[in-house]
């Protein structure tokens, strides 16, 4: 009776030292991951599919194309980040009686972001707001001109990590340009400003070794 007492006073011993030490050790490793680095940021890479909608010149008088968008985040002040941001797309006119004697046009946006983003296991999770300048370059009939406006968006994003420092995401978009051309007042409401819901979707590049341990 005595000899199983002490047995099993050793073991409990045993199993209290080994639970104390796992413990220690995984109090070391969550240690060791949060001095490991920092998360810089992030780069997004990827296709960019414009939706225009609503009575605007675009919407009636154009065929939109695929372009492509590129965005760094940088992240500050916790899961805050800021950063620039650039997109094109590319557009035929199918009506020239109404935008004008030209065939084609090109769309560039280049602008800032601000946004925060939270990070869920593998995911990553933002919302950011962006404005900036969009060009409407025009060409056609040996003529090229170009319309400008402002733009500004709001920009969800869902990203999945599939290795330490590589991801794919997906970004809905929901941008309206507010346009400077100068047109008759009876035709204000079609060339003031063009609504769009775009899609992104491509590679994301993390950047800073703490995303080694997400």
């Amino acid at each position: 009776m005595f000899l199983n007492i002490k047995t099993l006073s050793i073991a409990l011993l045993f199993s209290a030292v080994s639970f104390a030490q796992q413990t220690e050790n995984e109090k070391n490793i969550n240690q060791e991951q949060q001095n490991s680095g920092s998360k810089v940021g992030s780069i997004t890479v990827g296709a960019y599919v414009p939706i225009s909608f609503v009575h605007n010149f675009v919407n009636d008088g154009m065929d939109l194309k695929t372009g492509a968008q590129v965005q760094l985040k940088l992240n500050i002040l916790g899961h805050f980040y800021v950063g620039p941001a650039m997109s094109f797309f590319f557009g035929k006119v199918t009506d020239p009686e109404l935008v004008g004697n030209y065939d084609r046009m090109n769309n560039l946006v280049l602008g800032g972001v601000v946004g925060y983003e939270k990070q869920v296991q593998k995911f990553d999770l933002s919302i950011g707001l962006g404005v900036g300048y969009s060009g409407y370059f025009n060409r056609g009939l040996g003529d090229s001109f170009e319309d400008s406006g402002t733009a500004l968006w709001l920009r969800p994003e869902v990203s999945y990590k599939l290795a330490n420092y590589i991801s794919v995401y997906v970004a809905p978009e929901l941008r309206h340009d507010f346009m400077n051309i100068d047109v008759p007042s009876e035709l204000e409401d079609t060339f003031n400003g063009v609504n769009y819901f775009n899609v992104g979707f491509g590679l994301r590049i993390n950047l800073g070794t703490g995303y080694r341990f997400q």
